[in-house]
């Protein structure tokens, strides 16, 4: 049998070697902290929903916690950022279902939680959005005569805008983005996210480079780590995350205006440390479907854990005709 590499698969190692060796020359992002940790003692424990898990392709049954409004015309699945779980969202959660804007959903992404089957990683990229295609289907379920949008807050966003731009998103009816990440270069992200995550570039460099000629390899390797203080860690938090879900939470560079022609909210406060909220108004656009609204001296974990933004989206919905779109969305988002 002849073993020796195809002319393919010479091609292939000579292009990972000399991705490695610049890679080699990379940098790491160095944090500079500014992100205020702050407000999480506002989150009710006794107000958290048990979690209850749902049927995704594979049987994994993932969780999310549910805060049923009295009678609303959204049902909203709404993500976490990294690092913590569905728990970070617990006051924006009450508040939005106490006003009656909607049911809300927020699941514990795959790789965070108490529990998950893979802390900071996930089995393939991109099954996020794989997990959202069959949330809605559990939200239908549940709640037949009422629109859905998909939201998220930080890397949470950065999903949900993954989501949104690709075949499965037209399962949606809206979004609603709060200070979204739209990836490590986006003239949105300020360094090293507010001082909390650091990048290793070099590897992502290469499992970009290996990834982009169809390679799986070393997907499970670190790509970033985040620091949280001392007194929120309780066990549950992921600070490491993988090549496969750093990937899985980092929108395309033209993701947004793939949206044009659907209601959309992004919210981002004129004081978050992760994001810069003036870069917004150049990537959302100017069509009547897609509101920018930038919340004066607003920090990053503002949006979820005070009252700050509920008014905001609230206004948003009321002001907002949702269209029953067609749900016939492919569970494959890749």
């Amino acid at each position: 049998m002849n073993r020796s590499p195809t002319r393919r698969q010479t091609l292939q190692l000579g292009a990972v070697g000399l991705a490695a060796g610049v890679a080699g020359c990379l940098g790491n992002d160095t944090p500079a902290a500014t992100l205020a940790f702050e407000g999480f003692d506002r989150i009710d424990d006794d107000a958290l929903p048990d979690r209850t898990a749902y049927a995704t392709a594979d049987r994994s049954f993932p969780n999310y916690r549910l805060y049923e409004a009295a009678d609303p015309d959204i049902a909203l699945i709404l993500l976490h950022t990294a690092v913590f779980d569905s728990r970070v969202l617990e006051p924006l959660a009450s508040g939005l279902a106490a006003a009656n804007v909607a049911h809300v959903f927020t699941p514990d992404l795959r790789g965070h939680g108490p529990e998950p089957e893979r802390r900071g990683d996930l089995s393939f990229r991109y099954q996020l959005e794989d997990d959202i295609t069959h949330l809605i289907d559990r939200v239908e379920t549940l709640f037949s005569d009422v629109e859905v949008v998909v939201g998220g807050h930080g890397t949470g966003g950065g999903v949900a805008v993954r989501f949104a731009a690709r075949p499965a998103g037209r399962r949606a009816d809206g979004f609603l983005f709060l200070a979204p990440y739209l990836g490590r270069e986006a003239p949105t992200t300020k360094p090293a996210m507010g001082g909390w995550a650091e990048f290793y570039g070099d590897r992502i460099f290469l499992l970009r480079v290996v990834t982009g000629f169809g390679l799986e390899w070393n997907q499970d390797m670190t790509s970033v780590e985040y620091e949280i203080p001392d007194d929120l860690w309780d066990g549950t938090e992921t600070l490491e995350h993988a090549y496969r879900l750093m990937v899985s939470y980092t929108p395309a560079e033209d993701d947004l205006e793939r949206l044009a022609d659907r209601p959309m909210l992004t919210v981002v406060g004129t004081a978050d440390e992760t994001a810069v909220s003036d870069a917004y108004d150049a990537l959302v656009g100017t069509e009547d479907s897609q509101t920018l609204e930038q919340l004066e001296g607003a920090s990053h974990f503002d949006l979820t854990l005070t009252e700050t933004a509920i008014e905001t989206i609230e206004t948003w919905v009321d002001e907002t005709s949702f269209e029953r779109r067609g749900r016939e969305g492919s569970n494959s988002s890749q």
